[in-house]
């Protein structure tokens, strides 16, 4: 029976603040350790756009922000653009260094409620920490959700990594911003339609982003061994204009994965689909050995190969162990959409 595609069971993703386009919180004002290095020529755009330290040195951080975006006199940068008539908009600012790389995961948690929860709404508490490599192969480990801004309720993607960078941690906030014309109606779905189109600024961003050491595993062995197990259900319910009878479809499945020390894994699937009362069911099995290399999960099964993008092994809001897992498909994404639909959280079983 082929697996069906459905909607990630835990959605999460953006983060929310005060944007500086129109908001005065502590996070948007106090962006400190701003950009700046002492080893450009004053004056010139480096000097300006170059954090202190040198890439994939011991200690060292830098991000050069992309060509078009301003540097403000606090060391933020905006970039802000026509879009149909909207106008959206992109922000990155700096925040103090967190000292020392253990329980990265945590200390994204902590920064979280700290400093985005005291300036906005709709923040909710143990966010999903998911990883990722930035432009020159270091870590990063980041989390991102949709929140309201408390001073006019308007909504904004706000995203949080904290960058590995020698004995500390770096982090970099980037807020996502939308407003229609004055007026317009709608404006909180089509801000969730836009998240999607600025999302690409930030990646563009990200690009130069470049932290310390580099070449470590994004998820280590010992992260992926272990009992997993995923699970999603949908259903919609069909009413017949004319004679008024209801029908109900549904979509039903689970995941159960098991990865041994010994690279050996074992795969189970187990689904149902169709009109309820009349449901096709079916399940498949494998067998095989499981890798990872760079941020790709590989399972080199007896029946076939299946390939998962790592983004995170944190721990749920329960302590339960995680694998966030993205299904091989064309142009893996971070996008906002794409982690969404195609994201899967396996929970430890045991």
């Amino acid at each position: 029976m082929a697996r069906p595609k459905s909607p990630l069971v835990w959605i999460l993703l953006a983060v929310g603040g005060a944007c500086a386009f129109c908001c005065t919180g502590t996070l948007g004002l106090m962006a400190l350790g701003l950009f700046a290095a002492d080893s450009d020529t004053p004056g010139t755009p480096a000097a300006a756009n170059r954090a202190h330290g040198s890439p994939g040195e011991p200690g060292g951080f830098a991000f050069d922000a992309p060509q078009g975006w301003k540097t403000q006199q606090d060391g933020r940068f905006i970039l802000e653009w026509d879009e149909r008539g909207d106008t959206l908009g992109v922000e990155a600012l700096r925040l103090p260094a967190v000292p020392g790389l253990d329980d990265a995961e945590g200390k994204v948690a902590r920064l979280w409620q700290e400093r985005v929860g005291a300036d906005w709404n709709d923040v909710k508490p143990n966010p999903l920490v998911m990883r990722r490599f930035v432009a020159n192969g270091a870590r990063a480990f980041f989390t991102a959700a949709v929140v309201r801004a408390k001073n006019n309720g308007r909504t904004f993607r706000v995203s949080l990594y904290l960058v590995e960078a020698g004995d500390r941690l770096e982090p970099l906030v980037f807020i996502q911003s939308f407003m229609s014309p004055p007026g317009s109606a709608g404006e909180d779905m089509s801000a969730s339609f836009s998240w999607n189109t600025s999302y690409v600024r930030v990646e563009e961003a990200l690009k130069g982003v470049r932290g310390s050491p580099v070449g470590l595993p994004l998820v280590d062995d010992a992260e992926v061994v272990g009992h997993f197990i995923y699970g999603t259900s949908t259903g919609a319910q069909w009413v017949n204009t004319y004679t008024g009878s209801t029908t109900m479809t549904a979509v039903s499945y689970s995941i159960d994965y098991t990865f041994g020390a010994n690279h050996a894994f074992q795969y189970k699937y187990a689904g149902a689909s169709g009109q309820v009362g009349a449901m096709r069911f079916g399940s498949e099995d494998d067998q095989g050995t499981w890798s990872v290399k760079h941020d790709v999960l590989t399972l080199a099964g007896a029946k076939r190969t299946r390939r998962y993008l790592l983004i995170g092994a944190a721990r749920s809001p329960e302590g339960k162990r995680t694998l966030y897992l993205m299904s091989e498909h064309p142009g893996w994404s971070l996008a906002p959409g794409a982690i969404g639909q195609n994201g899967e959280l396996y929970v430890a079983a045991d």
